[in-house]
């Protein structure tokens, strides 16, 4: 065995050794994380989570082999459909569709990755959480939504149109870090709530409300009472209670979306490189064959 030989073989045996280093990480990532995962040639699955099955109500091991489209609403498998040629990154708010066919509001998230001579999809979908629909005007169908306006996971809040905070729920009581009475009656700004160069946002979505339209979700940072910065998502939408025109808010902590996404990319950095080690290595093995007798 020549020298060439053994260096590629040392070689060889180190990109196998680091790849299957990366995979454990990744497939720790895949049946940690919350958000469903799936990797995918073209259309075709070729690697999925647990998040994910749970997601559409399937079983993991009957969505192999299955077109991502399958779980994409038909209303937005086109839109997918052109993101996903197109190679666009950025996230998308879709309807998925479950194994029962009721759908789901979903963020989908797609990134491509260079894999031997192809290149597949690595993509991310997150649950939209139903935002509450404040309508009616009568006492009691407002006191029926008050269990899950306050008991809601999310930071829900309504506000008048100046911004002033009417009501807020025990989830973002905890978030902002201040009692109910402290924070009735105050705005985002004299909280003191949001960084000063975020204030700017937070107007301007306030202005859309006023003139009757929502607000798309947007990523804030919330400064709490105890010190720590928290990465947020607010979305707001103008709604009528007791003839009042008020806004609701939704506020979610993304924390741990924040650092899902982090893994991520790191992962697919991870494999990135390592293709890209690995290339070389191939072409010089097939070269090897080729000019075999």
């Amino acid at each position: 065995m020549g020298k060439t030989d053994t260096k590629d073989s040392v070689y060889s045996k180190l990109a196998r050794a680091a790849l299957e280093e990366c995979e454990e990480r990744f497939r720790i990532f895949m049946e940690t994380t919350k958000e469903g995962v799936v990797v995918h040639d073209r259309f075709k699955i070729i690697e999925t989570n647990q998040a994910f099955a749970d997601m559409f109500d399937f079983a993991l091991a009957n969505i192999l082999g299955r077109d991502v489209l399958e779980f994409i609403a038909p209303d937005s498998r086109d839109l997918i459909m052109e993101k996903l040629l197109a190679g666009d990154e950025s996230p998308l708010e879709v309807s998925g569709i479950k194994k029962d066919g009721t759908t789901i509001p979903i963020e989908f998230v797609s990134r491509m990755i260079p894999h031997g001579g192809n290149r597949i999809n690595l993509t991310l979908l997150s649950k939209i959480h139903d935002n509450i629909q404040t309508k009616s005007a009568e006492p009691e169908a407002c006191n029926r939504l008050d269990p899950l306006f306050e008991f809601a996971p999310d930071a829900y809040y309504l506000a008048d149109e100046t911004g002033a905070f009417v009501d807020v729920n025990q989830a973002a009581r905890d978030l902002f870090g201040h009692e109910k009475e402290f924070i009735i009656g105050k705005s985002f700004l004299k909280l003191k709530i949001l960084a000063p160069d975020q204030i700017h946002k937070a107007a301007r979505n306030l202005a859309i409300n006023i003139l009757g339209k929502p607000s798309e979700p947007e990523e804030y940072i919330i400064g709490h009472t105890d010190g720590p910065q928290i990465p947020v998502e607010i979305s707001t939408r103008p709604v009528k209670i007791n003839e009042k025109n008020m806004l609701f808010g939704i506020v979610r902590d993304i924390t741990e979306k924040k650092k899902n996404e982090e893994a991520l990319k790191r992962a697919v950095k991870e494999i990135e490189a390592l293709v890209e080690e690995r290339e070389p290595g191939r072409e010089k093995a097939d070269q090897k064959v080729h000019k075999k007798p």
